[in-house]
Order: structure tokens, then C-alpha cells, then sequence
């Protein structure tokens, strides 16, 4: 993969290991945006028809149906969308996780008003455990919601099994996907997800201001949106509306077109590039990272066991705030999170630049 990094000339700067907070704009997005401006002028830009046609794009990434996405301006969105469309009752509960971040805790939390339980599980060594889950969650359980990658410590879930649990008691499984889709090769129906939410500006390396809700075909018309806007209605009425019969019900005005224009050509990149082929070179490169920062002095924030890998490598040092000042100061693009630095590898990125980075820590650390 790396004869690609010219399609990202953030590379030849610095040495970028921080897609997990914001992937580098390409070549491919750039020319994409740009001819949008030149069809803007002509007054030609067809933004509804090319959001549907980035939503089509996406369908294909995660293997879905393009009636079963909808656009959305970012995850948080697309989780409070769902939150607020699959109808909870007093006395029900959801089952969340204390490593989620904020965006899919508030969506939640908002229906304790009407009488909703939130149950919050534990995490173990950086993840969260199927057995845990399975002593919370009971015939009262409305939704399991987890990401499919953690943001913090990169855990990432095997959710078959989850959405099996999760289907037996009469749950829904809502997936938080920002830190997955565009890195690994995601598949919602051989996961039997019901809801999966993504934004655009991470893993599928797009800009800000475009994002992803996929809802089960099967589930739609049990949702019941509380908040319309015209891209959801098929017939308009002053005071009866029909709203669409696919997930575009859940969808609301204006979209941000720029943003998913550049999307779309982003994700067409990736699978051309292929999901799978993806996977390998980012896995393959977080596992040598982490094989290398775990011989040092430094404390491993994220998991262990190889099966919940993904592109994101956290750790912690006894100064970890400062060792992150002067790695950035050498030229590494990467993160400080609240549990130590967080490394993440793309797929343009090289076993040379993670050796790098680990030769870099080692003598930090001493």
C-alpha cells in the first residue's frame, strides 16, 4: 500500500499516526470537492442526488442495502436518531459501557425522563466482556449500545455474538461506528446489527459534517422519528405527512453536500483499494506497534489479545504528557487522550514509521 502515499501529501511532512481523531484529507477528496465547486457555479451541484449516491457507497463498505442508510451529519446524530425513534417505555433499560465515549452516552441517558434504566458496565483490560453484558441485560432490555472500536484503548467487539445475546432477550444491538468503518472490513448483516452509526471524518477520511445511520430493513417500520425534516417525508401535508418506508425516514434537511461528496469519493477509494486488504495492512501494523511499545517502559492501555486489535494502539508513560510534546515536536501527528497517547495506524502509513515511533518512545523512556 504504500506506492498510495502520494495521495496523501501530509506524508511527506510528517509522519501521521492520528486517524482516529482525524483522517488527512486526500488527492481523491480534494479534486472531488473542488469539481462540486465548478458544478456550484454552473448551478448544477445535485446535492440530494449525490448524498444518496454517497449513501449508496457506504451500503457497499459495510455490506447493506442502500434503502437501509441514511445520511446524517455525524455518529452523534445518527445515535440520537435511533436513540429517539425506537420508542421506550417506563420500566425499560439499556445496557451501556463506561469506556463509550460522550456521543453514545447522551442519547441514552436522555430517556432515564421517562422512566428508563441505564445500566453501565465495567470494562477489563481495556474492553468490554460478553459474560458482563450478559449478566445486565434481561427481557426489560430495549438496546445494548457499544462501539464496535473503542475510542480510548482500541478494543475492538465481536459483535455476532453480542447481537445474538442481545436478539435473545429481544434487544436491539446499536453500534457506534467511527473508529471501525474504513479500517476494518465491516459486515453489519453477517453481524446482525441493527442500528450502525458513522461519522465521515476518521476512518473514512473524509471531511467533517457528513456522516452514516444503517438501520435493518426488518426494524424500519417499528421506528417512529420524533423530529422531521423534508428529506424524510415522500408525500408532504400540512398535517399528515407519509414519511419514506426506507431508512431516509430518518433522515432530516439540508445536508452539508461538500462534505459528502468528499466523502463518497473517499470511500470509493477504500473500496477499490478493497475492505479486507485495509484491515490486513492497518491490523498488521497496530500489531507490530503495539508488540513494540509493550518490550519498553511504558504501560499498555490498550488490550492484550490480539482478537480485539484494531488501528488504534493507546499507552501510557510516567510523563506521558510530555513525551507527547516532544514526539510531536519530532514530527509524529498523534494523540493525547486522557488515559496516556493514542497511536493509530493507517493504511498509507509504513512498518518504517511505526519502528520509528517505537525507536523514538524507547529513548524517552529510557
Amino acid at each position: 500500500m504504500n506506492d498510495l502515499r502520494a495521495n496523501f501529501p501530509i506524508t511527506k511532512e510528517k509522519v501521521y499516526l492520528n486517524t482516529a481523531n482525524h483522517g488527512p484529507p486526500s488527492i481523491h477528496v480534494k479534486k472531488a470537492i473542488q469539481d462540486f465547486l465548478v458544478d456550484w457555479d454552473n448551478l448544477s451541484r445535485h446535492g440530494d442526488k449525490k448524498v444518496e449516491l454517497a449513501n449508496q457507497s457506504f451500503a457497499k463498505l459495510i455490506k447493506a442495502a442502500p434503502e437501509e442508510i441514511a445520511c446524517q451529519p455525524n455518529t452523534s446524530r445518527g445515535l440520537a436518531t435511533i436513540a429517539a425513534s425506537i420508542g421506550f417505555k417506563q420500566g425499560d433499560n439499556v445496557i451501556v459501557n463506561e469506556l463509550e465515549n460522550w456521543a453514545n452516552v447522551y442519547p441514552w441517558t436522555l430517556q432515564q425522563k421517562k422512566g428508563v434504566d441505564i445500566r453501565i458496565i465495567k470494562s477489563q483490560r481495556g474492553g468490554i466482556r460478553l459474560e458482563d453484558i450478559e449478566r445486565e441485560i434481561d427481557d426489560n432490555t430495549k438496546a445494548v449500545s457499544i462501539s464496535h472500536v473503542q475510542w480510548l484503548t482500541g478494543a475492538r467487539h465481536d459483535l455476532k455474538p453480542l447481537a445474538d445475546l442481545c436478539h435473545d432477550h429481544g434487544a436491539y444491538l446499536v453500534v457506534d461506528g467511527i473508529q471501525a468503518a474504513g479500517a476494518l472490513d465491516v459486515d453489519v448483516r453477517k453481524e446482525d446489527v441493527d442500528f450502525y452509526a458513522c461519522g465521515s471524518y476518521k476512518w473514512l477520511l473524509g471531511p467533517s459534517g457528513a456522516g452514516f445511520l444503517y438501520a435493518k430493513k426488518e426494524l424500519l417500520p417499528d421506528l417512529n422519528p420524533r423530529e422531521l425534516g423534508y428529506r424524510a417525508i415522500k408525500k408532504h401535508s400540512l398535517t399528515d405527512p407519509i414519511l419514506h418506508d426506507t431508512a431516509q425516514k430518518l433522515e432530516f434537511g439540508e445536508p452539508s453536500y461538500l462534505s459528502f461528496v468528499g466523502t463518497k469519493a473517499s470511500i470509493d477509494h477504500i473500496l477499490s483499494l478493497g475492505p479486507e486488504r485495509i484491515e490486513k495492512q492497518i491490523i498488521g501494523l497496530a500489531q507490530r506497534l503495539y508488540d513494540g511499545l509493550s518490550a519498553l517502559n511504558v504501560t499498555m492501555v490498550s488490550p492484550e489479545d490480539p482478537r480485539m486489535r484494531s488501528g488504534v494502539i493507546s499507552f501510557a508513560t510516567e510523563n506521558h504528557e510530555e513525551h507527547y510534546r516532544k514526539l510531536t515536536e519530532a514530527g509524529y501527528v498523534i494523540s493525547l487522550r486522557t488515559a496516556g497517547i493514542r497511536i493509530s495506524t493507517g493504511f498509507f502509513n509504513t512498518v518504517e514509521e511505526v519502528d520509528g515511533l517505537v525507536a523514538k518512545v524507547r529513548e524517552l523512556v529510557g
